[in-house]
């Protein structure tokens, strides 16, 4: 499902992309806090309108590296440039349940960025549509959900509007999958309209969508470096349609079904109630969804459920260090696929 983000906020409202400039840059940056080495060495750079994705496990730096790139920390070594323009966008991991109602703590960070009250108050209203908070607008942050509290936390970080820099630590954890599709979906948007986002995130969904290298750190150190290119290795999702058709069309033969774009498998299932009609499960790619839909409608069928199986992006196996694609289960390879040591973002090796 795609969701249409278009015209969120008016144009004279946003902030205009600088397309001369490079974004942001992180060379050599370490951070110790305590006794620990949180972070090592490490080398980013994200263009305007490129999102980086950050992944490893608890403990890999990823929250700190989102602190030092938000100002609330201080690299010990290394340098940060910023050559972009706009406001800058900061969820954190875990909203505090301060004592305001949803609506009350939105208004006040809203005027502390000095977004001017009739065009704080519509985006409000844009945004809780947008993410479905409803009466949650009216209530205490303490009585939230912790998937409501989270929907909070991002739209005071998306008040500014596009353009920019955006800073989000896991923005998906804890939402339904109507509100996830909603921010991946606005996410998109505003990469086109050049706001660089920077997340640390292990769903999929996003990674898949927006994610022009993804990071992964293991120890406060950068393990792996993977392009847009290598995430797209992975195959695409699958769809799982069941549609309900006349008997008599024996769809699993119609060559010109099959070979279709985006139909992977037809299956006929078991008869219904209805003597002359039967359960169809396909699968589809994700992208020829919609085309499968409606051929469906269009002979006549009626669609009973659709459902999106597995993601093809191993997150196990990427946390590991392993390609995008890489099957953990099978440690399968695809023969195309040549697997590359690890590279700083100057193209340097990584030890």
């Amino acid at each position: 499902m795609t969701w249409s983000t278009r015209g969120l906020f008016k144009k004279s409202d946003q902030a205009t992309p600088d397309s001369s400039g490079r974004g942001i840059l992180l060379q050599q940056v370490s951070k110790r806090l305590g006794t620990a080495q949180v972070l090592n060495q490490i080398n980013l750079e994200v263009k305007q309108g490129e999102c980086a994705v950050l992944v490893g496990r608890n403990g890999s730096g990823k929250s700190t590296l989102l602190r030092i790139l938000g100002g609330s920390l201080l690299p010990d070594t290394g340098s940060i440039q910023r050559t972009m323009k706009g406001s800058d966008g900061y969820a954190v991991d875990g909203l505090p349940r301060l004592p305001f109602t949803s609506g009350e703590y939105l208004w006040d960070m809203g005027r502390i960025r000095g977004i001017r009250p009739e065009i704080l108050r519509e985006r409000i209203r844009e945004l809780s549509e947008l993410l479905y908070l409803d009466t949650a607008i009216d209530q205490k942050l303490p009585l939230l959900s912790k998937g409501t509290l989270q929907k909070v936390n991002l739209i005071q970080a998306l008040l500014p509007g596009p353009g920019g820099l955006l800073l989000l630590d896991e923005p998906l954890s804890g939402l339904d999958i109507p509100a996830q599709e909603a921010v991946v979906s606005l996410l998109g948007q505003w990469k086109v309209e050049g706001t660089s986002i920077i997340t640390a995130c292990h769903e999929p969904l996003l990674i898949e969508r927006l994610a022009d290298q993804v990071v992964v750190l293991k120890k406060g150190r950068v393990l792996r470096y993977w392009s847009r290119e290598d995430v797209l290795q992975a195959d695409e999702p699958v769809v799982h349609i069941q549609s309900l058709m006349e008997a008599e069309e024996d769809l699993a033969n119609d060559l010109s079904i099959l070979k279709q774009s985006g139909v992977l498998s037809l299956v006929r299932n078991t008869s219904s109630e209805k003597s002359n009609s039967w359960m169809w499960d396909w699968k589809v790619s994700q992208k020829s969804t919609d085309d499968v839909l409606r051929m469906i409608l269009a002979s006549g069928g009626s669609v009973v459920s659709v459902q999106q199986e597995e993601s093809q992006l191993h997150m196990e196996s990427l946390l590991e260090g392993q390609h995008p694609a890489v099957c953990s289960s099978r440690g399968v390879v695809p023969e195309s696929m040549g697997l590359t040591p690890p590279m700083d973002a100057e193209g340097r090796k990584v030890q």
